[in-house]
């Protein structure tokens, strides 16, 4: 039976830690041994407790303070393969491969680098410019799309042969698309609450909708407050709701006309497949992802990034239309359902 470690900063609400705490106990583990590592277990979003699944808490809260204990557990343990996902843990484990052998150490790459760049903080741009170097210690690249795979041949010279596009897995669930007889238009977009998540534009949308129309923001993040600034500005305190975190999404989801998604940048937005797996539609600027997974006219609709007019005009037509639900969720489970998705990461282990 061969180790697998699969490596995360934390089990907060994040889609890195949500695809790799999914994986975990869906590989088949009559074949794997599987150990999730959690950096920082503080607040924990996702259970900590997964049956077949060991869990190592490190209670680390810098990714550079985890180098020996990570190194510790790989040369005692002499796992497989080991996953990682963030650039700071990947650049941590291509470290620790030069003083242990790791057979398949696997980076996860979550974004198209040249646009989240500018996004990101001091750390991860010096860790950009040794990206090239530390794909020297990695045997595959796991890419979310293939914008993101591009982004690492065009910019990185990645070889093509290193890459491999897998997109996120979604969850099967019973839940679907609520028959409800409240007035209004109600949307839904579900994000961390940061500048790359075009959540200041949405707002400006927003506020050129009908009286009927309401927002419903779920998510925490660093320009809450700003936003709260901002939806007070616009007079539509009455008509925005910012709901913080919340649990079983797919759940609250089901109860909204319309997600939609303003990001200037994603790699792979696990709530688009999420809200589509409850047969609610989705109205998206064209970000990394999307293309693959919207289909126009069918379960969404995808707007040029900037046209905030065609997105204000897509997002009152897709309210006003009739959709088909349980063909929609059907589809998402068929294209990226868990079980199919396991089988992709299994195929590179074998």
């Amino acid at each position: 039976m061969k180790t697998i470690f699969f490596i995360v900063s934390s089990l907060q609400a994040g889609g890195s830690e949500r695809v790799y705490w999914l994986l975990s106990q869906y590989l088949d583990k009559s074949k794997y041994k599987v150990t999730l590592i959690v950096l920082d277990s503080r607040n924990p979003f996702f259970s900590p407790e997964i049956e077949g699944v060991r869990v190592i808490r490190l209670n680390s809260i810098r990714v550079s303070l985890s180098f020996s204990r990570i190194l510790n557990l790989v040369r005692s343990e002499n796992p497989h393969a080991v996953f990682t996902t963030g650039s700071h843990i990947t650049a941590l484990l291509s470290i620790v491969s030069i003083f242990c052998r790791i057979p398949t150490l696997v980076a996860r790459e979550s974004n198209v680098l040249e646009i989240i760049l500018p996004y990101s903080g001091f750390k991860s741009r010096i860790i950009d410019l040794f990206v090239p170097t530390i794909y020297r210690r990695i045997k595959f690249g796991i890419c979310q799309s293939e914008e993101v795979k591009s982004s690492l041949i065009r910019n990185y010279h990645i070889p093509d042969d290193k890459l491999v596009v897998i997109p996120n897995p979604v969850l099967s669930t019973p839940i679907i698309k609520c028959s409800t007889n409240r007035p209004g238009k109600h949307l839904i977009v579900v994000a961390r609450l940061a500048k790359e998540k075009g959540l200041f534009r949405l707002l400006d949308i927003f506020s050129a909708l009908p009286f009927e129309y309401t927002l419903t923001i779920v998510g925490d993040g660093p320009v809450k407050a700003e936003l709260q600034e901002k939806i007070h500005s616009l007079g539509v305190a009455n008509r925005v709701k910012l709901a913080g975190v919340v649990q079983h999404i797919t759940k609250v989801i089901s109860e909204y006309d319309l997600m939609v998604l303003t990001s200037f940048t994603e790699g792979f937005p696990n709530v688009v497949i999420e809200s589509l797996s409850v047969g609610v539609p989705v109205v998206s600027f064209n970000v990394s992802g999307i293309p693959l997974i919207i289909r126009p006219g069918f379960n969404g609709y995808i707007i040029d990034q900037g046209d905030l007019q065609s997105f204000k005009e897509h997002t009152v037509k897709a309210c006003n239309a009739s959709w088909n639900s349980k063909a929609i969720k059907e589809d998402i489970i068929d294209r990226f359902g868990i079980n199919k998705i396991a089988a992709s990461y299994e195929n590179l282990l074998s």
